[in-house]
């Protein structure tokens, strides 16, 4: 896997934030550290979750969100995850599941709309589909983002584990962080509630139409992976980012909010 390929995947460099032209900034106790989050207020009884990539601020979006919150006139949620962006490092032993509850307690403190729709990019995928699991009075739709997959780490063995970087000495609180996500990463595959087996919500999955991992191999399963999920059960599409690398929230933010609007408007197929 290439050295660029290493940094879509996990690093995900993050832009910087889109002009914002009304949005809350806010910081929420969820226990222990401080949250961050943008919130775009709607008029519709919707929220729409944004989930970033594996080390990614918010500003990785790269205006997705406002687009969103002007196309769907819902309440649009973008945040960071606990050590990056302006989030708290978090407690040490923070799992991914945890994180996602404290993201549910964030939302129902900043009193958002119950229903939501989750969109989750690359390592954010899998903590869609978490959320869909833990909560799925909540979510009415995923709209998954080049995910990455339980059903690819299957496919392909150790070769995610053989990507991921590996800080022997954390120099920052996003170091401290990415050393968290890879330590914890291998127990977040293994819960089966990170899986898209029994979900039975509407779920599009955008795939990018570019290889970007470096080995054909790889890309093939990583296509595949996608496929698999959107054929194992009714009201799933896949989406092809035609002209798109893995970054498609920056090339190719079209595909995200026309599968939202999908969604929105009951059409998942």
């Amino acid at each position: 896997m290439t050295i660029t390929a290493v940094a879509l995947f996990l690093l995900h460099l993050p832009s910087a934030p889109a002009q914002n032209p009304s949005p809350l900034d806010t910081l929420v106790d969820v226990g222990g550290y401080h949250m961050h989050l943008a919130v775009y207020r709607g008029t519709k009884q919707l929220t729409i979750v944004l989930e970033s990539g594996g080390g990614a601020s918010l500003g990785s979006w790269s205006g997705v969100e406002a687009e969103l919150a002007a196309r769907t006139q819902a309440t649009v949620v973008a945040y960071d995850r606990a050590g990056f962006g302006k989030s708290g490092t978090g407690p040490g032993d923070l799992t991914p599941r945890r994180q996602i509850e404290q993201l549910h307690e964030a939302l129902d403190a900043l009193r958002t709309p119950a229903e939501r729709i989750i969109v989750g990019h690359s390592y954010g995928g899998l903590l869609a589909i978490l959320h869909a699991h833990l909560y799925p009075g909540n979510v009415r739709g995923l709209v998954l983002v080049d995910p990455m997959n339980l059903r690819f780490v299957q496919a392909t063995g150790d070769f995610v584990y053989s990507t991921v970087p590996h800080i022997e000495h954390p120099a920052s609180q996003r170091d401290t962080a990415l050393v968290r996500l890879v330590n914890t990463f291998d127990g977040l595959v293994r819960d089966p509630d990170a899986g898209d087996v029994g979900l039975r919500m509407p779920i599009v999955i955008i795939t990018a139409g570019d290889d970007w991992w470096g080995k054909a191999d790889i890309d093939r399963a990583w296509r595949r992976s996608h496929e698999a999920i959107a054929q194992a059960a009714p009201h799933r599409r896949l989406v092809a980012a035609d002209r798109s690398n893995h970054d498609i929230p920056e090339k190719r933010p079209d595909t995200i909010v026309d599968a939202v609007l999908s969604l929105t408007a009951g059409r998942p197929n």
